[in-house]
């Protein structure tokens, strides 16, 4: 099946995961980061010190997501994406009148939380288990929503604040998500598919293969599969949050770094898809380890771009970037179900997605220590380009241990 077709059968509950996913954006670090100079000043805060602040936050997100990331098993999915989205909404409105370090902390957790956390797993979860055979072009469609958040949010987030006020901004956020945002995906998410699960014998599949939490925890290709895929967030989560640092340093300008958003989206759209095809022709294990690449030569093209005009620069690494993000957004989305089935997917994306915002909840923090003891943006680049290259090598050793690995894709 192509896109097209696909696209025509599916078009209204594809639009609830691209939407979903798009409004993980409120929640996640590209769209916060840009307040970080107006969040210093306003509450008199040094680099580390809002880092650790917004460490803790993702930090508390991700051990709540444990829990909370379990309900979508066992909840219609209309109520179980009425509560994310109201828990964000909320988040919104309390960041536009947080007025101290409790409120502020509480504004960061709700929005991680929500945003980034259960925004991300409703649409992965509700997409994944609801196709098989089709699963990589349905995902990566659903993937689509991050870039066309990646893509806007920092260009109207900047003009907002220029134009309103950083706080106003965040009421402006709140209100279109409770009037237009809300009920336009759940109009969306109506349109639910019910899945065709049984082989040509009848046989269930997803009872075959479905694997709970603990199944998973104890098969121990599960962990260097999971670090390689937690490096890149974690790795890009630390360097976005510095993006003002890398601009100052270089003497650029951030109003051009949010431009090369934009390019940066479209880039990841294209690779999204043209992963997603990959996937469901090979499969998600077979392409992982190819979406290393575009990261590799992103560090190393930005530790060798000081004597580029910026423009350029910051276009081609952004571009590298949106490679590697719309590779491995939808082969990390796709990976899960591969390996374990759909049966408890909402149970092991919750852990897997806790994972996540464990990991990125780290490079903020430490990123802010590391400029604050005296190093440079450059530094971070390069202790990223290792890290990435160690994971790397433990997923290539994992794969040649198991080549014979005793999973099974699903081909319903």
């Amino acid at each position: 099946m192509t896109y097209s077709e696909f696209i025509k059968k599916n078009a209204r509950f594809t639009g609830f995961g691209i939407m979903a996913m798009a409004f993980s954006g409120f929640g996640q670090t590209y769209v916060i980061a840009l307040y970080n100079n107006e969040i210093l000043q306003s509450f008199d805060l040094s680099k580390s010190s809002l880092g650790l602040i917004y460490s803790i936050a993702t930090l508390a997100s991700g051990l709540l997501l444990m829990w909370s990331g379990l309900f979508i098993d066992r909840m219609r999915l209309s109520y179980f994406t009425s509560l994310t989205l109201l828990g964000l909404i909320t988040s919104c409105f309390l960041m536009a009148f947080s007025s101290n370090i409790v409120t502020l902390f509480l504004a960061l957790f709700m929005l991680r939380h929500f945003g980034q956390g259960l925004c991300t797993h409703t649409a992965g979860t509700a997409i994944a288990r609801a196709y098989n055979k089709n699963r990589g072009r349905a995902l990566a469609l659903a993937q689509t929503g991050l870039p066309l958040s990646e893509g806007l949010y920092p260009i109207i987030a900047v003009f907002l604040i220029l134009n309103l006020g950083w706080q106003q901004s965040w009421l402006a956020f709140g209100l279109f998500l409770l009037f237009i945002g809300w009920p336009l995906v759940l109009w969306l998410g109506k349109a639910q598919p019910v899945p065709s699960i049984s082989n040509e014998d009848g046989t269930d599949l997803e009872v075959e293969t479905g694997m709970s939490r603990m199944q998973v925890l104890k098969d121990w290709t599960f962990y260097p599969f999971t670090l390689f895929v937690l490096s890149s967030p974690l790795l890009l989560t630390g360097l976005y949050f510095q993006h003002t640092v890398m601009v100052a340093e270089r003497g650029w300008d951030i109003s051009t770094l949010a431009s090369a958003f934009m390019l940066y989206a479209v880039i990841k759209v294209f690779i999204s898809l043209f992963t997603g095809f990959m996937i469901d022709r090979f499969s998600a294990v077979t392409v992982l380890p190819f979406t290393a690449i575009p990261i590799i030569g992103a560090y190393i093209f930005l530790l060798n771009s000081h004597a580029l005009p910026e423009t350029l620069a910051l276009f081609c690494y952004m571009s590298l970037v949106g490679m590697n993000v719309g590779s491995t957004g939808t082969c990390g989305a796709s990976l899960w179900p591969e390996l374990y089935g759909t049966k408890f997917l909402g149970s092991i994306k919750s852990l897997t997605g806790a994972f996540f915002i464990f990991a990125t909840s780290l490079a903020p923090w430490v990123s802010g220590i590391l400029l604050d003891s005296g190093w440079t943006f450059d530094n971070l680049v390069g202790l990223s380009l290792a890290i990435t290259l160690f994971t790397l090598s433990l997923l290539l050793m994992t794969l040649i241990i198991k080549r014979g690995l005793g999973y099974r894709k699903e081909t319903v």
